[in-house]
């Protein structure tokens, strides 16, 4: 194949796509970007926390002090918990409390990147050439990442040199997953490549 990603001046990469596969990329981020708007938590609001007050960082909507509220654990979805997995992992306690400071964040940052990569797909809507600016490149290449972490789990997959099945039945939806499995890390390949010219 081809490579679809070329570099392009100024960190710039630029790649060509068939109608077909800007809306198939372009439905598989929409899927992703409403995944993690799900785990949206709520706002947080004025601290009560009587050293945040003090401070005056009581609007700034940091996270309770409060060690009577339990600590989150890891997403009960196993797309998610691939996606957010434990930071400490022979310590619960401790992988709980950086959940606490960190999940909102890390939310933010993985569905900022999946509407960035629907943001310029919708400068092709029917296809055409899609260039995208250095940071959006970067963008792109974390969220396919995520997007195959997510794909992978409901493939099965927990390596990276895994081979999945070969399965010719076109009624099973497995069918579908892996050629769009297979074609996102083409995508990443190509895109690593062109970034890598720089």
């Amino acid at each position: 194949m081809t490579p679809a990603f070329k570099s392009g001046s100024h960190g710039a990469v630029s790649a060509r796509f068939p109608a077909a596969h800007a809306q198939l990329i372009a439905g598989m981020f929409a899927e992703l970007a409403a995944l993690l708007g799900e785990q949206q938590e709520p706002a947080a609001g004025r601290s009560t926390d009587p050293l945040a007050i003090e401070l005056g960082l009581a609007d700034l909507g940091l996270p309770e002090l409060d060690p009577e509220r339990p600590a989150p654990g890891p997403p009960k979805d196993p797309a998610l918990a691939r996606l957010f997995p434990d930071a400490y992992r022979e310590d619960p306690a401790a992988s709980a409390e950086f959940r606490r400071y960190t999940s909102g964040d890390l939310l933010a940052e993985k569905r900022g990147r999946a509407e960035t990569v629907l943001a310029c797909l919708g400068r092709i809507p029917n296809g055409g050439k899609l260039t995208l600016a250095a940071e959006e490149a970067g963008a792109w290449l974390t969220a396919m990442n995520d997007l195959r972490l997510v794909l992978g789990t409901q493939l099965g997959i927990v390596e990276d040199d895994q081979q999945l099945p070969r399965n010719e039945d076109p009624d099973d939806p497995r069918t579908y997953l892996i050629s769009v499995y297979y074609y996102l890390t083409y995508l990443q390949e190509s895109l690593i490549g062109a970034m890598a010219k720089f």
